[in-house]
């Protein structure tokens, strides 16, 4: 069966689905320092003749935070959203738009998706929905370079999702609504503390202008190198998120902003540095690399992959480390069985055969279960680092997030867990990447979907891996000092009209009669409803909120970022951030603030603040909190939870922040002239969201304005068990049963673009089902009852590899010569960093070896030379053109090899020296 197209909003009407166009996305960016304020207008049109509701979902960085919404009527009313505990706010809208009043409300889903109802869109009028969200800046491949995300696809989401009921697809014909023609524009305005080096987009072809907006009243006296204009105008689907780098030096110096709120009796503050450090790595150490092996990450993502991984088994520590590979999809597979193995020569080359042979052929994306394998298997005696790599979403973030935390909680003291983190392309969501890192101590990186190698921010995971603990990491913000964080017990207040408190005096003792002859049944049982509980006690607001709550780590070369909001207006000259090693090392620095002048969109919030607020409710919802502390039952974890709550709600207003227990909702308070058409109004439970009506295992993208056909709906019983269509978009959205009276808009599929075909790895996604060719290796294939997997048979793995005869064929690999020069010089090392002579199929010599020999002091080995040639070309040679993190580890390895050697042998000549000697020598 065929399907028409369609395009992003549309409704059912008359037994048939009619879209609601797009007609245009606007995205005005503002970043300044390490953050950026983006404001995002939609329009959206109503070519019926009568009054619709519609909704549609979008995604968010989830490091970003929402504190402005409105909707924006065609005669140019502007209608301001409030920020209502989300249930309230549901109740303003169904009573708004019940009573015939224009309305929209916006709901958290998951941290990196909200979805947009708009109520009583007038026929032929158009209506706009602008927000404003603040977000942090991430660290880019290069030295103080940073990157701004502007994504654009939604990942489909494996599992359940929330609140979802089955539906059954019938054979509904759609019909498209005219086409817009303009569509996307995207404006940014730079502002940087030192002159821009470079700035451009990795992800698409912007214009560039270098200098201060000529609107600024003082531009002429601002200093035109530190300024950029950037834009993009497309009149075509995005099919990748939307990416701009900046490189500016000073960009990763430590520097601490404080910002006054213009109402509020605070300050909020933001410190980041990039730490610049070196500590010995952890003596024993378990390494557990689980690998995402759906069917998503077929072609480039799984061959990507496989080249960070043979860089980075030869960057483990060789002394006394055990490591491990596993394997997940829709079931978790450990390359060996009975647990980790040590690291030695034998099992490095097995490792890496197991490596070559991958293949994206594991189905779905049971990441909770792949994390329960894993845990349940790690060794007790020593620490585990547990660095995931994946392109997949979960709708179970709650039960990721508490596998994560509870081994994290679990682990002995001196055999600590830590979880990190690399989400691969646009399917990826920052929700799990970034939740999973953040709970469980580790880093969380992310490479967009024109990246084809990601070797430097795997080797830089495995570099903080590597660094031993710094504990008691605290900062003075120049505020009078509690105990953890200033949460401590406060008297409440009793003038909070939002929360009463309410503290029963000890009652009167009774006198109790056991044979009470008024009493007829002493059976009866009282079928009074429980009363509620009583309303939640809040303390008043500490002096200091921090995020994160507990600072666990610092790690070489990874951005650490810190908020506070401080009571009263005094802002500190200097905040000190300390620490200690676990030899005993004392850290202080000092960072001097300065006041922010970040430029707030008209009406939204200052942006720091809106950070702050959002990670600080990020750490409530974690569980990292001294709430506990509050209560006068401790015990009560009924009222701790509803505390939880109250004290969400509580930022979330304050700040104008949504969450998932705060929402927005604007109300148009005009009355309309003449009573709308019957609406029926239905809850999200009984008309799912695409995502909670098809379930799709994997990867693959929802993406905003353009639609595809829906898949059939698979039975809860058969879905866990199904792989997923490798890369393919999942597009529409369930559509509710006709209705007599009334039209009701369901989410499209949402891309930042008009719809177009789109072919994945062989299937015609716009065609009809089961007339596309043979699916690739991983892919899916339609059977009766859903998705069944295709796997071709295994490439039979290479013969093991003697120590003797250790060549670049030894793993089944392609010449060294045909290879990327890091990945074919990797293979060369062996696991204690030396490397054999077969390096000059990959370095060139000006002259012959003999030459190279006379450098070096008698009696050197030809392992000691070999070793000291790849250190100078990876050094010399590779290091101009690769970052240097993707090349550290295996040089440093090698670096410890000769100076051991060197030791021993008794010579006075540096390994410095004899690299330096060696690299005149390199063609």
């Amino acid at each position: 069966m065929s399907w028409n197209t369609i395009y992003g909003l549309f409704y059912y009407h008359q037994h048939q689905t009619v879209s609601l166009p797009l007609l245009g996305v606007r995205a005005e960016a503002s970043i300044k320092e390490l953050a950026a304020q983006v404001k995002l207008t939609q329009t959206y049109g109503n070519d019926a003749t009568f009054p619709i509701e519609a909704k549609y979902s979008f995604p968010m960085p989830a490091r970003g935070s929402v504190c402005s919404f409105v909707m924006i009527k065609q005669d140019g009313t502007r209608v301001v959203g409030l920020v209502q505990e989300k249930q309230e706010a549901r109740e303003t809208y169904n009573t708004a738009v019940s009573q015939g009043q224009q309305a929209s409300l916006m709901e958290q889903q998951t941290p990196d998706t909200f979805q947009v109802s708009v109520g009583n869109i007038p026929p032929n009028e158009q209506v706009q929905i602008e927000l404003v969200y603040a977000t942090e800046l991430s660290e880019d491949e290069e030295n103080d370079s940073i990157r701004f995300h502007l994504p654009v696809h939604i990942g489909a989401r494996y599992g359940t999702a929330p609140q979802s009921t089955p539906f059954t697809w019938r054979n509904t014909a759609f019909i498209s609504s005219s086409s817009p023609t303009p569509f996307l524009n995207i404006v940014m305005s730079v502002e940087a503390i030192a002159p821009i080096a470079k700035i451009g987009s990795p992800s698409h072809t912007v214009s560039t202008e270098l200098g201060p907006d000529p609107k600024l009243p003082n531009f002429k006296e601002l200093p035109f190198s530190n300024y950029a204009r950037v834009s993009l105008s497309s009149d075509s689907a995005l099919d990748k998120d939307f990416v701009l780098t900046v490189k500016s030096a000073g960009l990763d110096t430590p520097r601490c902003i404080a910002e006054l709120h213009p109402t509020n009796d605070t300050v909020a503050m933001g410190l980041t540095l990039v730490p610049r450090f070196k500590l010995p790595d952890v003596s024993r150490q378990e390494f557990v690399l689980m690998v995402d092996r759906s069917g998503s990450m077929g072609g480039k993502r799984i061959e990507a992959a496989k080249k960070a991984l043979v860089i980075m088994l030869r960057a483990l520590p060789h002394q006394d480390s055990l490591f491990q590979i596993v394997s997940f999809g829709t079931h978790a597979r450990s390359l060996w069985p009975h647990g980790s193995k040590p690291y030695n020569q034998e099992t490095l080359e097995e490792a890496t055969r197991h490596v070559d042979s991958m293949r994206a052929d594991f189905g779905g994306t049971e990441i909770r279960a792949a994390l329960q394998h894993c845990f349940k298997a790690r060794k007790l005696d020593r620490p585990m680092s547990l660095l995931v790599l994946t392109d997949g979403d979960a709708w179970d973030l709650d039960g990721v997030f508490a596998e994560v935390k509870s081994a994290v909680a679990e682990a002995p003291q001196k055999a600590y867990l830590r979880v990190s983190v690399l989400g691969i392309g646009n399917s990826a969501s920052t929700a799990m990447c970034e939740g999973m890192a953040r709970v469980g101590n580790g880093t969380s990186m992310m490479v967009g979907e024109e990246e084809t190698s990601f070797t430097g921010k795997i080797a830089r995971m495995l570099k903080a891996a590597k660094t031993p603990p710094i504990s008691n990491i605290s900062v003075n913000w120049g505020r009078p000092a509690s105990p953890e964080t200033q949460n401590e017990k406060v008297v409440p207040q009793q003038d909070d009209d939002e929360f009463e408190i309410v503290e029963k005096a000890p009652e009167k003792k009774k006198t109790l009669n056991i044979f009470d002859e008024t009493t007829e049944d002493l059976m009866q049982v009282d079928s009074t409803p429980a009363p509620p509980p009583p309303p939640v006690v809040l303390a008043p607001p500490p002096l200091v909120q921090q995020a994160p709550f507990k600072i666990q780590n610092l790690f070489p070369n990874i951005r650490l970022n810190v908020y506070a909001i401080l009571q009263g207006k005094t802002i500190p000259k200097t905040v000190t951030i300390r620490g200690s090693t676990v030899d005993g090392a004392e850290i202080e620095l000092p960072i001097v603030v300065a006041l922010s002048h970040l430029q707030n969109a008209p009406g939204a919030p200052p942006a720091i603040h809106a950070l702050a607020a959002r990670k600080i409710i990020q750490d409530l919802e974690d569980g990292r909190h001294a709430l506990v502390k509050t209560l006068a039952n401790p015990d009560d974890t009924d009222l701790l939870k509803r505390t939880v709550k109250a004290s969400i709600v509580r930022l979330g207003k304050t700040y104008s922040i949504a969450s998932m227990h705060t929402s927005f909702v604007a109300v148009d308070e005009t009355k309309p002239d003449l009573p709308p058409a019957p609406q029926v109004r239905a809850s999200s439970a009984a008309y799912p969201t695409p995502q909670s009506a098809f379930n799709i295992p994997g990867g693959g993208a929802v993406a905003f304005g353009s639609a595809a056909p829906p898949r059939p709906y698979m039975a809860a019983s058969d879905r866990r068990a199904q792989s997923n269509i490798s890369s393919i978009s999942t597009y529409g959205s369930a559509a509710p049963a006709p209705s007599a009276d009334g039209y009701r808009a369901f989410v499209g599929a949402l891309s930042y673009g008009q719809p177009q075909q789109r072919k994945s790895q062989g299937f015609n996604v716009m065609g009809s089902f089961g007339s596309a060719p043979p699916p690739p290796p991983g892919a899916a294939s339609f059977s009766a009852d859903g998705f069944a997997p295709f796997n071709p048979p295994q490439q039979q793995a290479a013969p093991a590899s003697s120590r003797s005869g250790f060549t670049p064929h030894a793993f089944g690999v392609p010449a060294a010569s045909n290879a990327d020069p890091l990945e074919a010089l990797a293979r060369l090392q062996s696991f204690d960093g030396c490397f054999s002579l077969e390096v000059l199929s990959v370095i060139q010599l000006k002259s012959g070896i003999e030459d190279v020999r006379k450098a070096f002091p008698a009696g050197a080995t030809d392992g000691v030379v070999a070793t000291v040639l790849a250190m100078a070309f990876l050094s010399t040679k590779l290091g101009a053109g690769v970052e240097r993190d993707s090349w550290e580890g295996i040089y440093e390895k090698a670096q410890q090899y000769v100076e051991m050697v060197l030791q021993n042998m008794g010579v006075s000549e540096t390994v410095e020296v004899l690299e330096a000697k060696v690299a005149a020598l390199l063609a």
